[in-house]
């Protein structure tokens, strides 16, 4: 019965390590899709009008891919994606 639940807890400790390894690699895409929409932000001409499609954002290596809608200088909602180059 000892060993069982020895057991148990080393696969429990071993299970938390590899969330922890996991967690670190997206905290790193989170972060470079915070930088990237803070460039956004200050290229848009009315940043208050931004929203960001969240479900179309990607990360591949340093390019974080964003779609987004911001008015223009008509106050048209306009559609862009951008890929930004975040290091």
């Amino acid at each position: 019965m000892k060993q069982f639940f020895a057991v148990l807890i080393a696969l429990a400790l071993i299970s938390m390590m590899f969330d922890g390894c996991q967690n670190g690699k997206s905290n790193s895409k989170i972060d470079k899709i915070i930088k990237a929409k803070q460039i956004v932000r200050s290229q848009v001409n009315y940043p208050d009008t931004l929203d960001f499609h969240d479900l179309k954002t990607s990360v591949s290596g340093d390019i974080v891919t964003l779609t987004f809608t911001a008015k223009n200088g008509f106050g048209v909602p306009s559609t862009h994606t951008m890929n930004i180059d975040v290091k």
